[in-house]
């Protein structure tokens, strides 16, 4: 077979191949030899191809379109929905689509699109059940890409894809169901492999929910090395209840993540249940097997002008694991807590900002430790302290004029606490440290500036 002349531009990754050859129909290069800019070793064109496998390959098209903050309209019992600046096509027919605010209680309504009349009116497959005209408004709509991708992720896909690093494109997969990653066990030649997510770049390469679920991308329980996810966000729609749900496995890492816009947590670590308003629904529940966990420079926000109108998460962070680090991360706009750690085994929380008006920026059993952390509004305490063990180094509380805060709140008598150094501002220095009724502290190192040294009760 007649090898075609084939020039090659690549840096770190394929720029375009520029086919001499034009009278050919679909040439196959797989077997064309490249060789990487200074480079010393020519390599298969599909062996180089193979080191950079996107869901692209494998059947997602990633062609959901998002139209946040834009004018919205439509009915109650009316099918057709108005958007005055979209840009529809008449083959998004069929695709999933989203509409903030038109479901039951002005919740998100979830459904497909029937047919589509302009570039701003299209007819639903199901009616709304409550009226929007909203200026600021949110819809997505999009191929579902979950079959495709977990496909991938399963080893259903032909070829089968391998171990490795599995990218995605520039742009948004909308999915229909969950995204399930593999849970491999020693895997790899040191028993440390794992499966990593690659987005190309922060805020970049999303992955949204088009219908109800538990959560956009689930890490199955038991033990296994957990997958590792870099540079892309996942967004609950209003309607997934998490955004990533880590059941189990260790030494996952998550770097670059945004987790926006999802009914309960962006963030899920573990399996211990927890009531609507934080308490555990079962007290004597214990940390689940999830380990060595870590998070790198993300963000856990909502948009509840927009996306989430009925209202925001409950929890930024809800995490029952044990051994597991959390640094440099905003944490904005929940309802109950921005982190609830309900693990009894040590986590280290470093430069976390939680700021919005929650009950409590920080709530914890207890054993874990915090590092020039900050405080930034709160309802009813900045830190809400359930058990032993609390370590509090450094940071701050500011915006505490919210409401009527607490500093540290102690719910119950517990003991063997470190906290030094923090500063706080806009409430008396009688709120910096404040058990629960009959509670006490014993075994604790406590100095704070300008605290007067006195443990009131609530």
């Amino acid at each position: 077979m007649k090898r075609l002349s084939c020039s090659l531009f690549l840096s770190f990754s394929l720029a375009f191949c520029l086919i001499r050859d034009a009278q050919a129909a679909e040439p196959d290069l797989s077997t064309t030899d490249v060789l990487v800019k200074h480079a010393t070793v020519a390599r298969a064109l599909a062996d180089k191809l193979h080191d950079q496998p996107s869901v692209l390959d494998y059947g997602a098209v990633c062609d959901t379109q998002v139209l946040r903050w834009t004018e919205v309209g439509m009915t109650a019992g009316s099918n057709t929905l108005s958007v005055p600046h979209g840009w529809f096509q008449a083959r998004d027919a069929g695709k999933l689509i989203v509409v903030a605010g038109a479901g039951a209680r002005g919740e998100n309504l979830s459904t497909k699109i029937g047919s589509v009349q302009s570039k701003s009116q299209i007819t639903l497959v199901d009616p709304a059940q409550s009226s929007v005209a909203s200026h600021q408004g949110y819809v997505a709509y999009g191929t579902d890409d979950a079959p495709a991708i977990n496909a991938v992720l399963a080893g259903r896909s032909l070829p089968a894809w391998d171990l490795g690093e599995l990218h995605l494109p520039h742009g948004v997969c909308g999915v229909g169901s969950t995204i399930v990653l593999p849970g491999q066990h020693d895997a790899g030649p040191f028993g440390h492999g794992q499966v990593t997510l690659q987005g190309e770049g922060r805020g970049v390469s999303w992955i949204i929910a088009l219908a109800p679920m538990r959560a956009v991308i689930q890490e199955p329980a038991g033990e296994h090395n957990q997958a590792n996810l870099f540079d892309l966000g996942l967004d609950g729609s209003g309607l997934a209840d998490f955004g990533a749900d880590i059941q189990g496995g260790h030494g996952g890492l998550h770097r670059g993540l945004y987790y926006n816009d999802n009914r309960i947590a962006g963030l899920h670590l573990g399996t211990i249940a927890v009531n609507p308003d934080g308490t555990l629904a079962n007290p004597r529940s214990w940390y689940t097997n999830v380990w060595e966990f870590m998070v790198q420079q993300s963000t856990i926000t909502a948009d509840t002008a927009s996306v989430m109108p009925s209202g925001a998460p409950l929890f930024g962070i809800l995490n029952s694991a044990g051994d597991s680090h959390f640094s440099d991360i905003v944490i904005a706009h929940v309802t109950v807590a921005g982190v609830r750690d309900t693990g009894s085994a040590h986590n280290f929380y470093n430069a976390v900002h939680a700021w919005g008006n929650p009950r409590y920026e920080f709530w914890i059993r207890g054993g874990v430790q915090f590092s020039n952390c900050e405080v930034d509004g709160a309802r009813e305490a900045g830190v809400r302290v359930d058990a032993d063990g609390l370590v509090w180094m450094g940071g701050g509380m500011i915006s505490m004029e919210k409401g009527q805060p607490r500093g540290f709140y102690f719910s119950t008598s517990s003991g063997h606490h470190t906290i030094l150094g923090p500063t706080i501002q806009a409430i008396p220095s009688t709120a910096y440290v404040v058990t629960g009724p009959g509670a006490t502290i014993s075994d604790a190192i406590i100095q704070i500036p300008g605290w007067s040294g006195t443990v009131n009760k609530q």
